[in-house]
């Protein structure tokens, strides 16, 4: 059964809101559901580490776990109240999270908080110039589209005086 997509308009700020859930693609609600399942599976993980070393992030451990298998049951229907893109977003803070527990892990273990962050910062640059690219590529569009359509009268280009005959030159 396919879900229309029906709006309702705000009076105040003339923005609109679905008022029916929105069923995500299959594609998406895959994808999703394989990135709560690794961050499911890291955050075990993580939790295993912890108890057996005696860290001091169980209780964020488990928040990001609580907070995992909660999403993991509200999205599962596959019908969300919100957009892909704020679908998107929720699902990454697990990821974020996960990035916190180990920069912290890996500051406690080094103990040198400058080698940590220099660790860090080697191990995410492929996602920085991966973003960064995103960027310039997204800003050289927005210029793009920005330039006039017709070139002007004065910059229109003459001929240049050559004429094709149809004779090969060898």
């Amino acid at each position: 059964m396919a879900l229309q997509d029906k709006t309702i308009a705000s009076s105040s700020s003339g923005t609109t809101m679905p008022s029916t859930p929105q069923r995500i693609s299959p594609a998406l609600a895959k994808e999703l559901q394989d990135c709560r399942t690794t961050s499911l599976n890291l955050l075990m993980a993580f939790l295993a580490l912890q108890s057996m070393s005696g860290s001091g992030l169980v209780v964020a451990t488990l928040t990001l776990i609580l907070y995992t298998i909660s999403l993991h049951i509200t999205a599962s229907a596959g019908v969300s109240h919100f957009g892909a893109v704020v679908l998107g977003i929720l699902h990454a803070i697990p990821a974020v999270g996960i990035l916190a527990v180990t920069s912290v892990e890996l500051a406690f273990a080094i103990k040198s908080p400058a080698m940590a962050i220099s660790i860090i910062i080697s191990c995410f640059l492929p996602t920085m110039i991966a973003i960064s690219q995103y960027l310039r590529v997204r800003s050289m569009k927005a210029m793009i589209g920005q330039l006039p359509m017709t070139v002007p009268g004065s910059l229109q280009l003459e001929p240049a005086g050559l004429e094709f005959t149809g004779t090969n030159i060898a």
